[in-house]
């Protein structure tokens, strides 16, 4: 099983997480770490490395971001050459969402780290939709097929 693991700033990856265990149950290998005012960061990559040596099965780990470039995609960086030396596979995915989260922790059985992270990628792609456009869209679309 490919473990998985949410960092944000403040309380937005265990509310993610919350949101995911009320839509598909509670799940192994799946934990979160937060980032709040005033920690260091240093201490923010040694518990992330901790985490995700402790999440790695052997099939490797998905670790989600909420910001590319910021402190939690910073110390997830500053990880990659002591992953690396111990063999992980491991992948970083930034701008976390709660479909691209529930794509993973539900296909993470079947399919390689590098599948799943595509496979969460496309599923966060899919997902950003202007509601409203699409439905005056629709709409139009409707109108013009009664003519």
């Amino acid at each position: 099983m490919i473990g998985v693991l949410l960092i944000s700033h403040g309380k937005m990856a265990a509310g993610m997480k919350d949101s995911v265990t009320m839509i598909v149950g509670e799940q192994d290998k799946f934990e979160t770490l937060s980032l709040n005012p005033g920690q260091d960061i240093n201490q923010l990559k040694t518990d992330l490395f901790n985490c995700s040596k402790s999440l790695d099965s052997g099939k490797g780990v998905l670790i989600f971001v909420d910001l590319y470039g910021a402190s939690p995609y910073n110390a997830s960086m500053k990880c990659v050459p002591q992953w690396r030396e111990l063999g992980m596979d491991v992948r970083v995915i930034t701008g976390m969402s709660l479909p691209m989260v529930i794509n993973a922790v539900c296909n993470r059985d079947s399919l390689s780290v590098q599948e799943l992270a595509k496979e969460c990628l496309e599923a966060g792609h899919d997902n950003i939709q202007d509601a409203i456009a699409n439905l005056t869209h629709s709409n139009q679309s409707q109108n013009e097929d009664d003519y």
